[in-house]
């Protein structure tokens, strides 16, 4: 049978605070069985509770919180970690996989109402910044390897891109995170409207199919896409884990 690695990726919404049930989301994650996570605005007490899955960066910061943690499940290895534009933002490692190496990317690209340093930046232009600065981290890490490791980047990147018309974004802001994946010989692999495809169902309380947000993307040439899913951001009963939905991606070597 062909070597098959599961990716997924899920933000938190804070976790830990008083509405999110940490019990839920780590059984929901055991559920989905990634063999690489990339958690957002996620906590020590998850990663606490995912014992099988070692973590990175290995502390989390003085509230307890990473804005950005990758997972690694048994049949992966860590090699080395590697620098970020901003460990704020984004931690990244090389590893071994049944795949082979690759390097691993976890990030949140900010959200429409980042003011920035100085607390007067207009809505989204944070946003764009980021985008660049992403693409031109993306850009450092592939050169420094020679183009020769793929290289999967997943997170939060606070904007739809399933050309649905229940949208987040701008028009600008997704096209700015177009050319910066092209020129990395990146592609999203989460593009799909999963509440069109009835992957994610209606929110009990809203009554609307959430838009996803979290993405997956990874350079194109080395890698064939079996199936992508999604998972909702509540329990069959209607409690809410997140904010946002999860989703994952199933590969092989092509």
């Amino acid at each position: 049978m062909t070597e098959q690695l599961r990716i997924a990726t899920w933000n938190l919404d804070h976790a830990s605070n008083s509405s999110r049930p940490v019990e839920l989301q780590i059984k929901q994650i055991l559920n989905i069985n990634p063999d690489i996570l990339v958690l957002t605005e996620t906590c020590k007490e998850v990663a606490h509770g995912l014992h099988s899955y070692t973590c990175f960066p290995c502390k989390p910061n003085e509230y307890g919180k990473y804005y950005s943690s990758i997972h690694l499940g048994p049949r992966v290895s860590f090699s080395k970690s590697l620098d970020t534009y901003d460990e704020t933002t984004a931690t990244c490692v090389q590893v071994n996989t049944p795949l082979g190496e690759m390097i691993i990317y976890g990030t949140i690209i900010t959200y429409h109402g980042d003011k920035g340093l100085n607390n007067d930046s207009p809505a989204w232009a944070e946003h764009y910044k980021a985008i660049g600065d992403h693409g031109n981290d993306w850009e450092r890490l592939l050169l420094d390897t020679g183009w020769k490791l793929p290289l999967l980047v997943a997170g939060d990147f606070n904007q739809t891109r399933d050309n649905s018309s229940r949208t987040y974004g701008t028009k600008e802001g997704r096209d700015l995170l177009s050319v910066e994946l092209s020129r990395n010989r990146l592609s999203c692999l989460t593009t799909e409207d999963f509440g069109g495809t009835g992957k994610l169902k209606p929110d009990p309380s809203k009554g609307w199919t959430r838009n996803n947000v979290d993405h997956i993307c990874m350079t194109d040439k080395d890698f064939r896409v079996i199936q992508t899913g999604a998972w909702n951001h509540f329990t069959e009963s209607g409690k809410y884990l997140s904010d946002h939905n999860g989703v994952f991606v199933d590969i092989e070597a092509k």
